[in-house]
């Protein structure tokens, strides 16, 4: 039967595994998103007609909004597994997480905003252009940098000035059954 110590030992492993995990998750997407958000504005910068705008800048901000949202679940899930193993270093007398502090959500923001600003300009642009405004393309970027400081706005909002989320963190079961 183990003791105390090795099921907190087999407990931190488990729980740093995780975070490992979420952590490499976490920079594919950011390394993902803004590279398919920035090629799809340059290669776009002349398209064929306004539904290509339309369709591109739609389906690319469905897929943002759709990898935030996991992200965001992934946040959560991350800052709990964080606590646990700070909780977990306390017994066991480690230190490696005990000072860790959560520093990533401003850097998501920025990525996240500027990534929706992005497919939120096709989008715009497009749909301008289809109306025949004038100056679609120009309309389309203010329309678009004001959506991305609108995402950075509340984005950010969520979050406390020191780095942690005002968001409840919920138990890693709830957060598994999604």
């Amino acid at each position: 039967m183990p003791t105390d110590t090795e099921r907190l030992q087999a407990d931190y492993q488990q729980t740093t595994d995780l975070l490992r995990t979420l952590t490499d998750v976490r920079f594919k997407l950011l390394a993902l998103v803004p590279t398919l958000s920035g090629a799809a504005v340059a290669v776009l910068g002349h398209p064929g007609s306004a539904a290509e705008l339309i369709a591109v800048g739609l389906l690319g901000l469905t897929a943002t909004l759709g990898v935030l949202l996991y992200e965001l679940r992934n946040s959560r899930l991350s800052d709990y597994a964080l606590r646990r193993a700070q909780s977990i270093e306390a017994e066991l007398g480690l230190g490696l997480y005990r000072e860790a502090p959560v520093t990533r959500d401003r850097a998501l923001s920025l990525v996240y905003s500027a990534a929706l600003a992005g497919w939120s300009y096709l989008t715009a642009w497009g749909v301008l252009h289809a109306a025949h405004v004038e100056r679609a393309r120009s309309l389309g970027g203010v329309i678009a940098v004001g959506l991305g400081l609108l995402a950075l706005v509340e984005l950010t909002r969520v979050h406390e000035p020191n780095g942690r989320r005002r968001l409840e963190v919920q138990a890693p079961a709830e957060l598994l059954e999604h």
